[in-house]
C-alpha cells in the first residue's frame, strides 16, 4: 500500500482501526491544526471518534501544527480487509466455526456480519513490495 507519509505515521501512532473510524466519519481529506490541550473543536471532535487516549498520541506528535490528511480510504479499506481475511483463516485453523469467526470479526473490525462475509468471500487484495517492506501492520 503506497500511503502517504503523513498517513503511514498515523497508522503507526494510533492503528488502522482508528484511521478507518476517522476515515468512516469523513475527518480524514482535509487540513487539521492539531490544538495543543484536549480544549479545541479538533480534540473533541477526533476523540469523540477514537477515543481521549489514541487523540492524545496525536497530539503528542504534533500538536500546534496545520496537517493536511489524504484520504487513502481505498488503500486503507483494503489493508484492513487483508487482516480480516487472514484473521478469519487463523480463526478456522483453529478450530472454531465459520458463524464464531465471522462474529468474532464483527465486533472486532465493528462491522455488519453481512459486510464481514462479503470481505471474506472475496479475493485478497493483493500487497505490494511496499506493504511488505514497510511493515506497517
Amino acid at each position: 500500500m503506497n500511503l502517504p507519509p503523513v498517513i503511514r505515521d498515523l497508522v503507526s501512532l494510533i492503528g488502522i482501526e482508528a484511521v478507518v473510524l476517522l476515515l468512516e466519519a469523513q475527518m480524514l481529506g482535509c487540513e487539521w491544526r492539531i490544538s495543543k490541550t484536549r480544549d479545541s473543536d479538533w480534540y473533541r471532535e477526533w476523540s469523540d471518534i477514537i477515543g481521549d487516549g489514541l487523540a492524545d498520541k496525536v497530539v503528542e506528535s504534533w500538536a500546534g501544527q496545520d496537517i493536511y490528511f489524504p484520504n487513502c480510504k481505498a488503500a486503507l479499506i483494503a489493508e484492513r480487509n487483508r487482516k480480516m481475511i487472514a484473521r478469519y483463516e487463523q480463526l478456522l485453523g483453529e478450530g472454531q466455526s465459520s458463524r464464531r469467526a465471522v462474529r468474532q470479526l464483527c465486533r472486532s473490525f465493528k462491522l455488519s456480519d453481512r459486510t464481514v462475509e462479503k470481505i471474506i468471500n472475496s479475493p485478497v487484495p493483493e500487497a505490494t513490495p511496499q506493504d511488505v517492506q514497510l511493515g506497517l501492520f
